[in-house]
């Protein structure tokens, strides 16, 4: 842990020198990355309509969640070094990163996913495309991703979709569960749940270790079972989760895709989840957060989005049995922004000479 002060210090001063996050929200998930490092947190709200969003990685230093590229003999961290250069572009349906180096480009995609327990987006599908750019050479690019969430680290560090808890050092080879989860102490709700399988690519291997351990050691590590999640005098009960993809052959011109699906527990398996949501209201929710401006255009906007709020609700009264409690929340969660928005411009207009 006083190994993770340090870094959320430098973390803290840096700050001053990059430019300002990026947030990509829909449904229940909040993404804040960091476009020039990379670097990210989700969180998830359990209620859409009054949000108060809980981080389900490490939310004080977003620096310990990572991922590393082996080419050849060298070892990269994306964001950590000038190997690869970041270009961020923002998606209707989420965002990504083009990271382009001499030989390999990665492309880091994000996309929202609404599993089938939910009716809006609870989850959220990253894909790592890997590109060899070379004009002729065969590479083999290998990637290491390490997940670190602190939900657990108080009670039951992770669990796996088969029932058993994970309190040690911990290796997954050749068979794994759907699912391994890292359950909040403080809200049975709340946990960061990570498929192996499913939809996502299957790991190489998944090991569960010290984060301190995991950090150090520039790929692989001194694996040992049942070693407990201490590192002393640096680290005390800090653990994360290492997911390796072993090296590949790419040919000159040819595409490798990692997929990486994660969100909170409450969706109990993100197998066949869906990109996007299939609540029309989650959506109309976002869209009037994010409205911005004044003037003509801006109550032209409003006056859309009013008629397309009347719409649902006409549809709801057609068929009332298909209305939710969630529905009725988001409702009012919408017409409530309204009436904020109703506000401020009206003291725009008000303020005006």
């Amino acid at each position: 842990m006083l190994n993770k002060l340090i870094l959320a210090l430098l973390v803290v001063l840096l700050a001053s020198s990059v430019t300002g996050a990026v947030e990509l929200q829909r449904g229940k998930i909040k993404i804040v990355l960091n476009e020039k490092t990379g670097r990210f947190v989700v969180y998830y709200s359990e209620d859409i309509a009054s949000p108060v969003p809980i981080s389900l990685f490490s939310a004080d230093d977003p620096t310990t969640s990572k991922i590393k590229l082996q080419l050849a003999d060298k070892v990269s961290t994306l964001g950590d070094d000038g190997t690869f250069v970041p270009v961020f572009e923002a998606l209707p349906a989420g965002g990504r990163i083009v990271w382009t180096g001499k030989t390999l480009k990665i492309t880091q995609s994000f996309e929202f996913l609404t599993s089938a327990a939910s009716s809006v987006v609870d989850g959220v599908k990253e894909t790592l495309s890997l590109t060899n750019i070379s004009e002729g050479a065969t590479i083999r690019p290998a990637v290491r991703i390490v997940f670190d969430s602190n939900l657990g680290e108080k009670k039951e560090h992770f669990k796996s979709q088969t029932g058993d808890v994970i309190s040690s050092e911990t290796k997954w080879e050749s068979s794994f569960p759907d699912w391994w989860l890292s359950p909040s102490s403080l809200d049975e709700k709340i946990g960061l749940l990570v498929m192996t399988g499913k939809g996502a690519t299957v790991p190489s291997r998944v090991v569960f270790a010290n984060w301190k351990r995991l950090d150090d050691a520039s790929w692989d590590f001194a694996f040992r079972q049942g070693r407990d999640f201490n590192l002393l005098p640096y680290s005390f009960n800090d653990s994360a989760v290492a997911q390796f993809y072993d090296a590949q052959d790419l040919a000159p011109g040819a595409n490798r895709d990692i997929v990486v699906i994660f969100g909170n527990r409450s969706a109990i398996t993100f197998a066949g989840a869906k990109v996007g949501t299939a609540n029309v209201l989650s959506d109309l929710l976002q869209e009037s957060r994010n409205k911005e401006g004044a003037g003509s255009a801006a109550v032209a906007q409003d006056l859309q989005a009013l008629e397309n709020i009347i719409g649902q609700i006409n549809a709801k009264i057609g068929e009332p049995t298909k209305a939710t409690e969630e529905d009725l929340k988001l409702f009012k969660a919408i017409l409530d922004q309204m009436d904020t928005r109703k506000a401020a411009l009206t003291n725009t207009t008000s303020t005006k000479p």
